[in-house]
């Protein structure tokens, strides 16, 4: 999926998720942070293209190790030990970029290391991704508007 679809859909989640847990507003950005993060090993993402990360990029393949639950999990707890919110945050945007890469013709080792790799049947930039982030902005949008301007209808 694209980022501009990773970016939508983690921020319907937060949405969903602070309508039942209220947490505080700041965590949104580990969610988002984390949405874009798990593409740090493919050199053309938002994180990726730093210099910097060339090495981890060298190191581990696109939709390897990364995309799986065990770094989900890891990286949530390293960034957890500092604050529960955050690395709660971190864990819900990385979540939910794992879960629409498993929507997709691709897929995503999910349970890295066993060989088994969760497909669907989205092409990355295809209709329907361009259908469903339409969808997820619109809905983000009606969202955000009830929050600034009350209830709309």
């Amino acid at each position: 999926m694209l980022f501009r679809t990773h970016t939508v859909f983690s921020l319907a989640v937060y949405f969903l998720l602070d309508y039942f847990l209220a947490m505080p507003f700041w965590v949104l950005g580990f969610v988002l942070f984390a949405a874009a993060f798990v593409d740090i090993d493919i050199k053309n993402s938002r994180f990726g293209n730093r210099w910097y990360f060339r090495p981890l990029q060298w190191m581990t393949k696109h939709r390897g190790f990364l995309h799986s639950l065990v770094a989900c999990v890891f990286l949530s707890l390293v960034v957890g030990s500092f604050s529960l919110w955050a690395g709660f945050g971190f864990f819900v945007g990385y979540v939910s970029h794992l879960f629409l890469d498993c929507l997709t013709v691709s897929g995503v080792r999910l349970f890295w290391p066993f060989d088994f790799k969760i497909k669907g049947f989205v092409k990355s930039g295809g209709i329907v991704e361009e259908v469903i982030f339409v969808l997820l902005m619109l809905g983000n949008i009606f969202v955000i508007g009830k929050v600034v301007f009350g209830y709309l209808f």
